[in-house]
């Protein structure tokens, strides 16, 4: 889901379209939750750096969708 957020945002950066942007984003926060309650059912050993991760990134695709919706 990561390498297909990825490919979504490199897709937007290239072409100034929104819908590849906001499906890009959206799979980032999908894939950020999903990590952050796989890592609290059955946590891995690097723990901390995985929730930190992810935390991160949920941060920050939450940030540009609040960037993109005051663009609007």
């Amino acid at each position: 889901m990561l390498l297909l957020a990825i490919a979504m945002l490199a897709i937007a950066s290239i072409l100034p379209d929104r819908p590849y942007l906001i499906l890009g984003l959206s799979l980032v926060v999908g894939a950020s939750i999903s990590i952050l309650v796989r890592e609290a059912i059955a946590p891995s050993p690097q723990t901390r750096i995985t929730q930190l991760t992810a935390s991160l990134l949920l941060i920050i695709s939450l940030y540009g969708f609040a960037d993109l919706m005051y663009a609007l």
